[in-house]
């Protein structure tokens, strides 16, 4: 079951169905990208069962709300905007330090 799940995911959420490549090389290299991708989203999907956080949210959200982290570069100082309750939600279920 577990296996089936990691194809499925492959193939439809990392848009691995077909590989629409036309060498040998570039399809190894597609598929060995999928599969490190496959790797982080089976670790994401542990987490979010580990911390309860699909009771929050689902994992498309998740990565949607990560996604919004906005830094700004002004006179070579790197600025951070703010982070949301959500996102500060995020990064201690990861065990993860927030960025300053």
């Amino acid at each position: 079951d577990v296996v089936e799940k990691g194809f499925d995911r492959m193939k439809n959420n990392l848009d691995l169905g077909r590989l629409r490549v036309h060498s040998n090389h570039k399809a190894w290299n597609k598929t060995f990208v999928g599969f490190l991708a496959l790797i982080l989203l089976s670790k994401i999907h542990y987490t979010m069962v580990q911390e309860k956080l699909y009771c929050k949210m689902t994992m498309k959200e998740l990565i949607l709300t990560l996604s919004k982290l906005r830094i700004q570069e002004i006179k070579g100082v790197r600025i951070l905007f703010p982070l949301t309750k959500l996102q500060k939600t995020i990064f201690k279920a990861f065990g993860a330090k927030e960025p300053s």
